[in-house]
């Protein structure tokens, strides 16, 4: 068989695939534009619901993030330990209306909150057997998309309005996050990319660090904030070792660092680089260029949920303050004042000129999806 004849069969076996993923999603109830019913969720399952679920049980901090954005904060009943956005999210928490962690929500608390919907994310093992547990227990349980990209926020937005009968304003934020990641983008697309190191975390010393290598979500934050990721070579969260970091040091432009501890860690690790003779002749250590976040400075870049853009936009600040109105303050070189973005991260962000195309939708599923969401 000619090459041309194979090409029509691989784009008709193409357009077959998108046709079937399509059909799917227009007969799994995801359509719907009103009350709550009937939609399938990342697991393959119908999930059926007579009307607006009044006990909601959250068992992923982004996922109840979505929930309090479509305006059912009230409805829910208890959070994980982790949930501490927004404000109502963290008095449940605080108030131990909780079930557990991210990684270990316990079936018997959850099952002791009566619920009528459990949300769970799908691309979590232990929620994946989590759900079989309660699904045998006759437990409404709704299991989201692996929260992994900007994407998977359009579509999980869409699952749960669906849902919950609040389409209306998932439709909404969908387009606030795309008007505003576009923003972004257009902001900073005609710029010289920024070569960017992002830790996600960091021993003494700067030791067993962990970086963002491509496949990411925060791998992708930085291509719409107009960086380039100084180890897209890898995938997934490499511990490169302190002598590949120092190979790479002099072509760093820019560091973000999430403590994930204290703020005196965030300033053992400034000195140390101002100190070190190879960090301190980085492009990133000379120019003031090092970040720190903590608290919900954090949160915005763990979480694919409502706060994406806001990443997106405080990222692309860091790494191109001359295109926006206000700057991210820098740190002081001395050691005087050590650059830290925390829960105060949203006074830092700027408005941007510009709205250009979506993009992000990669994944012939997610675009299937997230077509419902918009159409």
């Amino acid at each position: 068989m000619d090459s041309g004849k194979r090409r029509l069969i691989a784009i008709a076996l193409v357009a077959i695939l998108v046709v079937a993923v399509v059909a799917v999603v227009f007969t799994s109830g995801l359509l719907q534009t009103s009350a709550a019913g009937d939609v399938t969720d990342a697991a393959g399952r119908e999930v059926i619901l007579d009307g607006t679920p009044e006990r909601i049980v959250s068992c992923s901090p982004g996922i109840t993030e979505m929930v309090f954005a479509l305006g059912l904060g009230d409805n829910v009943v208890a959070v994980t330990d982790y949930c501490d956005y927004p404000a109502g999210a963290a008095e449940l928490r605080d108030a131990k209306s909780t079930v557990g962690g991210f990684w270990d929500p316990s079936f018997e608390k959850i099952v002791d909150y009566d619920p009528d919907l459990v949300l769970l994310d799908y691309g979590t093992e232990a929620h994946q057997q989590l759900a079989a547990k309660l699904i045998d227990s006759q437990v409404t349980v709704l299991q989201m998309f692996d929260q992994k990209d900007v994407a998977s926020v359009y579509v999980n937005l869409g699952l749960l309005g669906n849902v919950t009968g609040t389409s209306d304003k998932a439709v909404e934020l969908v387009d606030d996050l795309k008007a505003s990641i576009d923003s972004t983008r257009s902001a900073v697309e005609d710029l010289n990319a920024t070569n960017v190191l992002y830790v996600s975390y960091a021993d003494s010393g700067f030791t067993n660090v962990y970086v963002s290598g491509s496949g990411t979500a925060v791998d992708e934050l930085i291509g719409l904030a107009g960086g380039k990721n100084m180890f897209d070579d890898t995938e997934g969260w490499p511990t490169p070792s302190s002598e590949e970091l120092l190979n790479r040091a002099s072509s760093i432009d820019c560091m973000i660092i999430t403590s994930m501890f204290s703020s005196s860690a965030a300033e053992e690790l400034s000195a140390h680089f101002r100190n070190d003779p190879t960090w301190k002749e980085s492009p990133a250590v000379k120019n003031n260029m090092v970040f720190f976040l903590q608290g919900q400075g954090e949160n915005i870049f763990n979480r694919q949920s409502v706060r994406t853009a806001e990443a997106a936009q405080l990222m692309a600040q860091m790494l191109h303050p001359e295109a926006f109105d206000a700057e991210v303050p820098l740190y002081d070189p001395t050691g005087a004042t050590v650059n830290v973005i925390g829960n105060d991260y949203a006074k830092h962000l700027a408005l941007a000129d510009g709205v250009g195309d979506a993009s992000g939708m990669h994944d012939v599923m997610y675009a299937g999806l997230l077509a419902t969401v918009r159409d």
